[in-house]
């Protein structure tokens, strides 16, 4: 923007940082800057240079029309989730229901890449599933889908 397009009381979109706020243009000070308030919280910004300005402020619509008319961020994620490939500990829950009998790790991944339920590129998949397997078995206890049953095995809780 050009000095001479700002005029005082006006709104203006500003970039601070990434984001782009509403200011209020105040007042000229007699060097030269402007005076703003951000139109959100009231704060007074000292605008020295017009690079800053980016045209005039468009205000979003109102909150209670923008919650209606817009679903909720889990919503959105648990989408994304439903549409998204499974991970591993799902495929392999996947798995072991197939199998119907407890398997280690290393021949759950076996099955899982060879039927396509999962995909990876790490060099220890086994090593993964077995962590991932391990931890959720500490973290939920009972309410976990997989059960230990001996040595490096693991079964599905029916």
């Amino acid at each position: 923007m050009e000095k001479a397009d700002i005029k005082i009381s006006s709104i203006y979109a500003m970039k601070i940082g990434k984001n782009i706020i509403g200011i209020r243009i105040m007042s000229q000070n007699p060097d030269g800057h402007w005076v703003g308030v951000n139109v959100n919280t009231n704060k007074e910004f000292i605008i020295k240079s017009t690079d800053r300005l980016c045209g005039l402020y468009h205000a979003k619509r109102g909150g209670a029309a923008q919650d209606a008319a817009e679903p909720s961020k889990d919503a959105i994620i648990k989408n994304e989730r439903a549409t998204a490939k499974p991970g591993g500990l799902s495929a392999a829950a996947k798995v072991l229901q197939e199998a119907a009998e407890p398997l280690n790790c290393q021949e759950m991944v076996k099955r899982m890449l060879e039927k396509g339920y999962w995909q990876t590129d790490g060099k220890t998949p086994e090593a993964t599933i077995y962590s991932a397997i391990t931890r959720e078995i500490k973290e939920k206890g009972a309410d976990a889908r997989f059960r230990k049953t001996e040595r490096g095995k693991f079964e599905l809780v029916k």
